[in-house]
């Protein structure tokens, strides 16, 4: 924009001479409207060619992103041979692979994946939900999963649902918004709306793998560690010990908490303990439900001698919320978790624990997906994982419990 003087309007002939950073530039003809306006200062738009001597600061350079053909016409070779090495696929000599990937760093070239992805009509992307991210137990299965999506060019996306069936109804229908590849739900909840989508996924050619024993659809691939066995595991480890008097702090409705409650009601069945509503509370997944369920358990009239958490998180819970109310574990009330998470161990006491191994349970669940990705006529599948039990010191049998309080108590008299 550059400012003319108001007199300028009074030349009818040939215009006015324009003065910009400090150089007269030709007479330059204005439309009539401007000529007719008011007098008075006006900024115009002016399209001249400036002298060569006010040039101008050149405008700042930008680079260009490096294509494919670029990489191919440094090396002096096509392009099919740069994407073959680019997707290491066989047939090109080790020189030229060796040529090209220096062309590549020397060019800082990234592929564009989502131009990939539309070209071949595929997808890189694998969709995972989880119920919790701060849960130790999910970030070692996501790691499994990650290991093998990264060796075969995939990426992840990591979705957490709070254990809340609506919002994973909602990453689920994202997900299917973004053309996934394939998809792992490890948080499935029984929810009529996230059973349609996921058969929808299934429909439509989308591999899918759910954590827990449940199956959604013929196609559908299931992950599982056994969870009614390994709750049946807590259960009978305890009543070996001679505890009769036993508390639950119980998982939340997901898939794999309801098979883990059945696990607990089927071992206090067998083993002839009566199931007394009280001593069932309602917990989940985290470390607050531990702590609360313990509260309630010792409000009782007759506190249990033995507590099962759903899992290792709510089993420190209790544990912490125990040792601030004066009680110990296992001397006053044994302890046992569920997952075996690597906390667990350095816990204080080390938690007795059914353990999983969780992150083979995650590489089984990206090569299932990977399988199906390369063949489309695969149907669904199960792998059973077998739990096992593993025994720390957070529990102890009933008769030495009871032995150490007295030994406590007859010490606390003598002094």
């Amino acid at each position: 924009m550059v400012p003319l003087a108001p007199d300028c309007f009074d030349r009818p002939a040939a215009g006015c001479a324009v003065t910009v950073q400090g150089t007269q530039l030709p007479q330059i003809r204005f439309d009539k409207q401007f000529r007719n306006a008011e007098k008075h200062a006006v900024y115009v738009n002016l399209h001249v060619n400036l002298p060569p001597q006010m040039s101008t600061v050149p405008p700042p350079t930008v680079l260009a992103r490096a294509t494919l053909f670029d990489v191919a016409r440094l090396v002096g070779v096509s392009i099919q041979t740069v994407s073959a090495v680019i997707n290491d696929k066989p047939g090109i000599s080790e020189p030229t692979r060796v040529r090209v990937r220096q062309a590549i760093d020397q060019l800082n070239y990234h592929p564009n994946i989502l131009a990939s992805s539309l070209r071949a009509r595929k997808s890189f992307t694998i969709g995972v939900i989880v119920p919790s991210i701060t849960n130790p137990y999910f970030p070692e299965f996501v790691r499994g999963v990650e290991d093998v999506a990264h060796e075969h060019g995939f990426s992840l996306f990591l979705c957490n649902s709070d254990n809340q069936s609506d919002k994973e109804l909602a990453y689920l229908q994202l997900l299917r918004r973004h053309a996934i590849a394939g998809f792992i739900d490890a948080c499935y909840m029984e929810n009529s709306r996230c059973r349609e989508t996921l058969v929808d996924l299934i429909e439509h050619g989308v591999p899918v793998v759910v954590l827990g024993n449940v199956r959604i659809h013929p196609k559908t691939v299931v992950v599982d560690s056994k969870n009614k066995q390994g709750g049946y595991a807590a259960v009978a480890h305890l009543v070996e010990m001679g505890h009769r008097r036993i508390g639950v702090i119980k998982p939340p409705p997901t898939i794999v908490g309801l098979d883990r409650l059945s696990g607990f009601q089927l071992g206090f069945h067998d083993h002839g303990l009566p199931i007394i509503d009280q001593y069932w509370v309602e917990g989940g997944f985290d470390v607050s439900h531990g702590e609360a369920g313990i509260k309630r358990l010792l409000e009782l009239p007759h506190p249990p001698t033995a507590v099962i958490a759903a899992n290792d998180l709510v089993a420190m819970g209790a544990a912490t919320a125990l040792r601030q109310m004066g009680k110990r574990v296992p001397e006053d009330i044994s302890i046992i978790g569920y997952d075996n998470i690597r906390m667990a161990e350095l816990y204080d006491p080390a938690l007795t624990t059914i353990a999983q191994p969780v992150y083979q349970m995650g590489v089984t669940a990206m090569r299932a997906i990977i399988r199906r990705i390369d063949d489309r006529s695969l149907g669904g599948a199960k792998r059973d994982f077998n739990p096992r039990l593993i025994i720390r010191a957070s529990t102890l049998p009933l008769r030495r419990n009871r032995k150490a309080r007295r030994l406590i108590r007859r010490e606390q008299g003598i002094a």
